[in-house]
């Protein structure tokens, strides 16, 4: 009978010890077993010579082993009245319709070694490498949101949009109702206004940062690639936003949000948060601890966030726009509503000219032109008018 090297070189040790050239104990601590062992083996190599050193079950068959009808019915099954089945539900079908009771390891074995392949092609993981930390702070923000049951019950469900500075780990984030431009554009201005303009920003291809649509005629004209608002808003502010393919790439945020649900939903808790206003108070004081705690310093002690722009031009700039043309009569039609433009000194007449709609979160309209603002909607006026087109449709439907 056939040897492996491994028995060989135990039946080795064994013979060493025989013919006095080492101990017991050494041969025990070569072999990796206790001295009862070590005599136990001496007793079957002194009966049995070197067949000695093989193990009992040695060619035999194990008691536990599938059936060898039970295997070729499964093979003639998994070819033909079951083939192109995955291996999970197979299993679980020969379990309730054939009787036939393995586990998927098993199954599985019995497939690959007739050659009869997987579902699901088994995709070879490509080869990644760390991605160091950037040098210094504010030279990239990592953008993510993630929507959870942070109040556990207590409330409705949160979305943390949140930003991570790449250098030192640094988070702001905030609660949201959901995922929306405007939860990051609050974010940015948070982020402007207490430590500067960054100088890039790495999210996913989320349509908030990223557009599909095909650029237009003007834009192709221009030579310029179609933006969303949140893109045109970084745009104007010099933050270049890069895309991360894979949520691997920008792994420190996400690996953030599992630190956050594990500690943060803890002090919500504690606090008996169960509205989005305290959850914000509560996220307030987590923060500011958190940063104290874990950031990191930087390659390069001196940060490189740019100076904020002013509030008014921050304001402007951090909010929905669209252009649109000025009728002969002074109106801009805006998501269906008909907006007068009144009389301007400065500008008497601005028909045929392209002005800038600014839609602003509390719901107040301007309308900009030439770096000046020749109109302005109150939420409230611009209620009125959606209560006037109201009428006014039902009255259409009435006649």
């Amino acid at each position: 009978m056939l040897l492996t090297m491994r028995e060989i070189n135990r039946l080795r040790v064994l013979q060493g010890y025989m013919d006095g050239k080492m101990l017991l104990e050494e041969a025990a601590r070569i072999l990796k077993r206790s001295l009862r062992s070590v005599y136990r083996m001496l007793a079957k190599v002194r009966e049995k010579g070197p067949e000695g050193v093989l193990h009992g079950n040695r060619n035999k068959v194990s008691p536990r082993r599938v059936p060898e009808a039970v295997r070729k019915k499964v093979i003639r099954l998994a070819m033909g009245k079951y083939r192109d089945i995955n291996d999970t539900h197979l299993c679980e079908i020969l379990r309730k319709a054939e009787g036939i009771v393995m586990g998927r390891e098993t199954l599985r074995g019995i497939l690959r070694k007739e050659g009869i392949p997987s579902k699901r092609k088994v995709k070879r993981r490509k080869y990644r490498s760390r991605r160091e930390r950037k040098e210094a702070f504010g030279m990239m923000l990592q953008l993510d949101a993630s929507p959870h049951d942070w109040l556990q019950g207590r409330g409705p469900w949160l979305t943390l949009v949140g930003a991570k500075d790449d250098a030192t780990g640094y988070v702001w984030a905030h609660f949201e109702e959901a995922e929306t431009t405007w939860g990051y554009l609050d974010l940015m201005r948070e982020v402007i206004s207490t430590h500067g303009v960054p100088l890039s920003l790495y999210a996913d291809r989320h349509s908030i940062f990223h557009t599909t649509r095909e650029p237009t005629l003007i834009e192709q004209l221009k030579d310029v690639l179609p933006l969303t608002q949140f893109g045109r808003a970084m745009e104007e502010l010099g933050i270049s936003v890069m895309k991360a393919w894979t949520p691997q790439a920008k792994g420190r945020i996400e690996r953030q949000w599992g630190v956050f649900q594990d500690r943060l939903v803890v002090e919500l808790r504690l606090a008996g948060a169960s509205t989005l206003e305290q959850a914000t108070e509560v996220l307030k004081r987590f923060l500011k601890e958190y940063n104290q705690r874990f950031c990191c310093l930087p390659k390069q002690a001196a940060a490189v966030f740019r100076k904020a722009p002013s509030k008014a031009l921050l304001h402007n700039i951090l909010c929905l726009k669209e252009t649109r043309m000025v009728k002969k009569d002074h109106t801009v039609s805006f998501d269906g509503l008909v907006l007068q433009i009144p009389f301007c000194k400065r500008y008497p007449c601005i028909a045929d000219r392209q002005v800038d709609v600014r839609q602003y979160r509390d719901g107040d309209l301007e309308i900009g032109y030439r770096g000046s603002i020749v109109a302005r909607f109150s939420s409230e006026a611009i209620r009125r008018l959606l209560d006037t087109r109201s009428v006014q449709s039902n009255m259409k439907m009435a006649a």
